[in-house]
């Protein structure tokens, strides 16, 4: 049994979302405020927490023009079910998949309601919506005029106060083939089939060390109390049990040593000579508590040189983070099989484990994760199965390419189509799925290339993939030469642009991914002339085709490709699907072309290298004997760090130049001032745009 598929509806980012979780290890990734923390948290407030609760803020932005609605409907005299269909809800989707084989269903049954003996799958939904009856008290005593700016904060404002009052949780089971099959059911049993589990980003772990941080020891006295309840494994009870008769031995030595003696320390009372005190005598008790004893007095050391002991907060950052998530798995562990009737599933949230970790021990955190789940289980005597399912949220390069493309779901913040500029919502790119029409062969150079280059395509804005060594060197000096010379012009370095270089030979094979991200990106690349289609190298002039394999699958549906239709594209021709290609071209009018980056940096600088032609095909060459006197590293170094007084080539220019103009998705600075308004006029609560 496992859950299959997470649907989630009208939370905050999340408006409406679908996620496919894999067997064990679904690995999220993307950008800043791109909603992955609202993943975890709906999840807690409706798995874990007691009873959920929502206010406005968490609804989706889109929803506030929902409620507005309602209220129009109200005043124009609808009836109520089509005034309750627009009052927004926020829905939590949960698809098991199961097999129908096995003779007990456990914690799943009451969730099992079609009759179809050959469907696998099980629908639980939770619901956060208007209360039966609420209608009229939710939306009494508002406006019943169109609302203006200033009225529209004001009946938010009063919906920020009634939602709490109005609005409750309903739990069902649906038929996955009749929507109108429904079950109703009670938290219990939704608890009873789902555990949850979360390791916050924020761990305690805080690199401080003239004090003592016992975070690791609370971690240690949490496994103490599992192991003591009355469902625990035997083992751990046994353990449990050794522990506290070994406070009980010292219980004993203290009352008739430690007491007595520190009853010598009381004076007797009748030695006062009040009336009436001389019979009672004061006696002392000290009682030892296991549990206060773990978390009070007792501390995590990590063994030093010459028997003295170090605090836990002594020791380097990383591993105490590596230290305090395993030990938290292992209590997650405990915790489920303490459990009277063990749930289903448990599902398990990792936020950022990457925190303090350097690169190597990220991605073999990653790799080991589901094999740390195994030894927990080996380490039992019934070796009995964890239905564990792992959902790891990061922004660690490191740890997204070792965890492979089908693990990873990418969440991107785009605008809302159709709605007013600034509002945002979540989309879910599910890469299993998303680059499933990529051949195994491509899918695997992709994999391997951004685990061997540390690739952060899944969290940049924008990308820009290059041809070679001189282009990614000399990349960050030529657009810091641009905006020094157009400080008007938008900052392409003020952006979070991430830079790879491919080679002309393979950089048409993230032209699938790259779309597929939404990332806008810029692909620099070379003309690469050649006298005839599989011939030799050539200056431009002399040139038919071109044996870039880039420039061919980008222009692959031109009737003929062919050097000179390359040369004559305009800038607009160079745009396919939000991204843009970068090659040479001339300088000016009429003038040479480079064949190459070197070439072409040369004759945009002939004062500099010396060019003596004046003849343009004989410039060509020129530059092209200029450009093999050197070493491309050498090159680039010398024109990166010793050599400034140059400028680039146009081809490249007016490629950055397009690449800083294109917009990414945020917020509109009006559409967030109006926002913060809101949210100030409500109590300082947070909006969720």
């Amino acid at each position: 049994m496992r859950i299959q598929q997470v649907q989630i509806k009208n939370f905050r980012l999340l408006a409406d979302v679908e996620l496919m979780l894999e067997e064990q290890t679904t690995v999220i990734v993307g950008r800043n405020n791109s909603g992955k923390t609202s993943l975890s948290e709906i999840i807690r407030r409706f798995l874990a927490d007691g009873s959920a609760t929502f206010q406005l803020e968490d609804f989706s932005s889109a929803c506030y023009d929902c409620f507005c609605e309602a209220l129009h409907a109200l005043n124009q005299g609808a009836e109520e079910n089509i005034i309750r269909e627009l009052i927004p809800a926020i829905e939590l989707r949960l698809k098991f998949q199961y097999d129908p084989a096995q003779p007990q269903l456990g914690p799943l049954s009451p969730f099992v309601i079609d009759l179809d003996p050959g469907c696998n799958e099980a629908l639980a939904v939770i619901r956060y919506e208007l209360k039966h009856g609420q209608l009229a008290q939710f939306l009494e005593n508002q406006p019943n005029q169109p609302l203006t700016y200033e009225t529209r904060i004001l009946f938010l404002r009063t919906l920020r106060e009634r939602i709490p009052n109005n609005f409750s949780t309903k739990i069902w089971a649906e038929d996955p083939n009749d929507p109108d099959n429904r079950r109703e059911l009670q938290p219990s049993a939704l608890r009873g089939l789902v555990k949850t589990g979360f390791i916050n980003a924020q761990r305690g772990l805080d690199d401080v060390t003239s004090r003592e941080s016992d975070v690791l020891a609370k971690t240690v006295e949490g496994l103490f109390a599992t192991a003591s309840s009355a469902s625990a494994d035997t083992a751990d009870q046994q353990i449990a049990e050794a522990l506290k008769g070994a406070v009980q031995d010292i219980q004993a030595q203290i009352d008739t040593n430690f007491g007595g003696q520190l009853k010598s320390l009381i004076p007797a009372l009748k030695t006062f000579g009040y009336p009436g005190l001389g019979g009672q005598e004061l006696h002392t008790e000290t009682l030892l508590d296991v549990g206060k004893l773990l978390s009070n007095f007792t501390k995590v050391r990590y063994a030093g040189y010459g028997g003295v002991a170090l605090p836990e907060s002594y020791n380097g950052l990383g591993a105490r983070n590596l230290i305090f998530i395993l030990l938290q798995l292992a209590g997650f562990y405990k915790a489920f099989r303490a459990e009277a009737k063990e749930p289903g599933v448990h599902l398990i949230f990792i936020e950022e484990p990457e925190a303090h970790l350097h690169p190597q021990m990220q991605e073999v955190f990653i790799r080991q994760l589901a094999k740390i789940a195994q030894q927990l289980v080996d380490g039992t005597e019934d070796k009995k199965p964890w239905p564990v399912q792992f959902v790891v949220s990061t922004h660690s390069s490191h740890i997204a390419n070792a965890a492979g493309f089908e693990n990873i779901r990418y969440f991107l913040g785009a605008p809302v189509t159709g709605a007013q500029e600034g509002i945002r919502e979540t989309k879910i790119k599910d890469l299993r799925k998303g680059l499933k029409h990529i051949s195994p062969e491509d899918k695997k150079f992709l994999h391997q290339y951004m685990t061997l280059t540390r690739s952060d395509l899944f969290f940049a804005d924008k990308a820009v993939l290059v041809e070679g060594l001189s282009e990614r060197l000399l990349l960050p000096v030529i657009i810091a030469k641009l905006e020094a010379d157009e400080p008007e012009c938008p900052k392409l370095s003020s952006q979070y642009t991430t830079v790879l270089e491919i080679g002309g030979a393979y950089a048409h094979l993230f032209f699938d991914l790259l779309q597929f991200l939404e990332l806008r990106s810029l692909i620099i690349t070379d003309l690469d002339a050649v006298e005839k289609p599989g011939g030799k190298a050539c200056a431009v002039h002399l040139g038919i085709s071109s044996s870039n394999a880039c420039l061919k699958a980008w222009f692959s549906e031109d009737a003929s490709f062919t050097l000179a239709g390359l040369l004559a594209k305009k800038d607009s021709d160079k745009v396919l699907k939000g991204n843009r290609i970068a090659y040479q071209c001339v300088e000016k009018e009429d003038g040479p072309c480079g064949r190459t980056f070197e070439d072409a940096f040369i004759l945009a600088n002939p004062n500099l290298f010396g060019l003596t032609k004046e003849d343009s095909q004989e410039l060509e060459i020129e530059a092209r004997c200029k450009a093999d006197e050197w070493k491309k590293s050498e090159f680039a170094l010398k024109y990166a760090i010793t050599e400034m007084e140059w400028v680039a080539p146009k081809y490249i220019m007016d490629g950055v130049r397009w690449l800083a103009r294109e917009k990414v998705a945020v917020p509109d600075p009006e559409l967030a001032s109006a926002v913060k308004t809101i949210a100030d006029a409500l109590d300082g609560g947070e909006a969720h745009v």
